[in-house]
């Protein structure tokens, strides 16, 4: 079993790389010659083909504003605690995050959560 990868955006002189190989070597090779996922390189070259740059595109929202860390916190408070209402959950955590943030992680995780009075 290979070992997992974390997700990274490519660099610039990476970039250069795979367009530099891209006449002599498959996608394949080229991701093997520098150890990146074929998929990458296959998306790169068809991103720059469209777009004539090698610039990224921009990423629609903003960065998240939990860490994993914060995650899995949440995540343990709203299993160990399951009689507690949204708006107490989220005053537990003592994180500087929207009860609306609460929601999301905990749907991400696939815990069903209700707000107190008005269910939104």
């Amino acid at each position: 079993m290979t070992p997992q990868r974390h997700w990274h955006q490519l660099t610039d002189f990476e970039k250069g790389e795979i367009c530099a190989l891209r006449r002599s070597m498959s996608h394949q090779k080229i991701g093997d010659e520098l150890d990146i996922p074929r998929h990458t390189v296959s998306n790169f070259l068809k991103r720059l083909d469209n777009h004539d740059s090698i610039n990224n595109l921009p990423h629609p929202g903003g960065p998240r504003k939990t860490t994993t860390a914060d995650d899995r916190y949440i995540v343990h408070l709203a299993k160990t605690h399951t009689h507690i209402p949204l708006k107490e959950l989220h005053f537990e955590t003592n994180l500087n995050v929207s009860e609306q943030t609460i929601h999301r992680r905990l749907r991400e995780n696939g815990i069903r959560k209700w707000r107190a009075v008005g269910r939104a």
